[in-house]
């Protein structure tokens, strides 16, 4: 099983969005243009509690992931539209919106960013359960 962030984040990347010019998982790279130039999407694991504990055994674990978008100065799209098609999109796929920030600029590239978190509970099969 590929960890759930790394899901998410082969989500987006198959949905083609025209307005991504870089996508990354995990963490931006050092030496990525983050000048404003580009939108750039971040796709990274919060928190992964586990649950449905039965007999002292947990039977899933809830994946929580952020993204966060660093939309570029010049944008041409309708950044509103976009944010909701990409959450209306996640959702299609099973992972439910669990949180939204307001919009607000970078106070170091003057970018607008967005963040939200989706969220999905993954069953856990052990052997010999």
């Amino acid at each position: 099983m590929e960890l759930p962030v790394m899901t998410v984040y082969q989500l987006i990347q198959s949905l083609h969005y025209g307005w991504i010019d870089q996508l990354y998982s995990m963490n931006i790279p050092p030496g990525a243009d983050t000048s404003g130039k580009q939108t750039i999407v971040l796709v990274t694991s919060v928190t992964e509690p586990l649950g449905g504990y039965r007999n002292d055994r947990f039977s899933n674990m809830q994946a929580n992931i952020q993204i966060q978008i660093f939309w570029k100065k010049e944008i041409q799209e309708n950044i509103f539209n976009e944010e909701v098609t990409l959450m209306n999109n996640l959702e299609n796929q099973d992972w439910l919106v669990s949180s939204h920030e307001p919009n607000t600029v970078d106070p170091d590239t003057d970018q607008i960013t967005a963040t939200f978190s989706v969220s999905k509970t993954i069953t856990m099969k052990k052997e010999g359960f």
